[in-house]
């Protein structure tokens, strides 16, 4: 039986634009990158995949990130940080065929007992 995986990225809304040029249509931002690898993801893996992005200073207070933001604080990690089914796996970054190849770990892998 496949494994059902959620992905999560976490990110500051200060690291808004990553790119912006005249021959994008919108400025390139760690939401629209989340945007696309969820659209990716939920079209190779329908309902196995979902794939949530994360703003920490609307969550400041959400002991469920507690963790996450002491070691951005630290300097440990930097974001986007990215959790795959609650395990910090990726941060600095979305890159989306290492998350893709995470994901379909876990999918073939079969039930978590």
């Amino acid at each position: 039986m496949l494994q059902r995986v959620h992905v999560q990225i976490l990110d500051h809304s200060a690291n808004d634009i990553i790119l912006a040029d005249r021959e994008f249509q919108q400025p390139i931002t760690n939401k629209y990158l989340a945007d696309e690898l969820k659209s990716e993801l939920n079209s190779s893996y329908p309902s196995m995949v979902s794939v949530e992005y994360i703003d920490l200073f609307m969550h400041e207070d959400d002991e469920y990130f507690i963790d996450i933001m002491e070691l951005l604080r630290q300097g440990a990690i930097t974001a986007p940080v990215i959790l795959i089914n609650g395990i910090l796996k990726i941060h600095g970054g979305i890159p989306p065929s290492v998350i893709k190849k995470e994901v379909e770990k876990l999918i073939f892998s079969g039930p978590v007992h």
